[in-house]
C-alpha cells in the first residue's frame, strides 16, 4: 500500500482541487484504500493511500504530490549476524 500526501495551500482552492480529484479518481477508475484531509494554518493536507502503487505514483505526479512511505520489496531479507 502506497500513500500520498497533497497540499493545497490557498483555501480559494479546496473545493475545486477536491473535485478535480474525485473526477480523475472516477475517470481513471482509481480507487483509494483512504482518503483523509487535514485543516491547516494555511490550506490542507491531503493524504490518500492506494493498494496499487502505479495508482499512488501516478496521482502524486498528477496533483503535485509526494509518496510518504517505501514499498516493502519482497526480495528484501532481514539477517542478523
Amino acid at each position: 500500500m502506497r500513500m500520498t500526501e497533497v497540499h493545497i495551500l490557498d483555501s480559494k482552492e479546496l473545493a475545486a482541487r477536491l473535485m478535480d480529484m474525485r473526477v480523475w479518481l472516477d475517470d481513471n477508475r482509481y480507487e483509494p484504500s483512504t482518503f483523509t484531509y487535514f485543516f491547516l494554518h494555511a490550506g490542507m493536507k491531503i493524504q490518500v493511500s492506494f493498494k496499487i502503487d502505479d495508482e499512488a505514483e501516478a496521482f502524486a505526479q498528477k496533483f503535485g504530490g509526494s509518496l510518504l512511505d517505501t514499498p516493502w520489496a519482497a526480495d528484501q531479507r532481514i539477517t542478523t549476524g
